[in-house]
């Protein structure tokens, strides 16, 4: 149901932007916290918020900065941590900032491309359940 979308592609990696989002404020909580229910309990919300605001075409431009920041912000770390294995001390550094930027290309286009589908009005299972076919029998 999250991927579900005649929008195709971009709802999906939106979808996903959102979950790793929301799972990036519940660990952030957990860390602050060191509190698991109210860590599960605002990831939730998280998403659930987050997922809401890809309703409207000025709301998606909230999700989209939150999901898109995620991303890139996992795409940079894992750039950063991996480039150690380079001889270079500037390496780690470098590869995070060009891991971030590459890492963040594909939920900008998904982000935007559903902001430029909610302007034209296109109506998609994000926005109305998921019907389900009559039986003939």
């Amino acid at each position: 149901m999250l991927d579900t979308s005649r929008a195709g592609r971009s709802s999906e990696i939106a979808a996903w932007s959102n979950a790793v989002a929301s799972l990036g404020l519940g660990a952030s909580v957990y860390l602050g916290a060191r509190s698991w229910p109210l860590a599960v309990v605002l990831s939730i919300l998280g998403f659930i918020l987050l997922r809401g605001a890809l309703v409207h075409r000025l709301t998606v431009w909230i999700a989209a900065s939150f999901g898109t920041l995620a991303v890139a912000g996992v795409g940079g770390g894992l750039s950063w941590l991996f480039a150690h294995v380079i001889e270079e001390p500037g390496a780690p550094s470098i590869a995070a900032v060009v891991g971030a930027l590459l890492a963040a290309i594909l939920p900008a286009w998904a982000y935007g491309n559903l902001a430029q589908l909610r302007e034209r009005r296109v109506r998609d299972s994000l926005i109305d359940p998921v019907s389900v076919p009559s039986s003939r029998g």
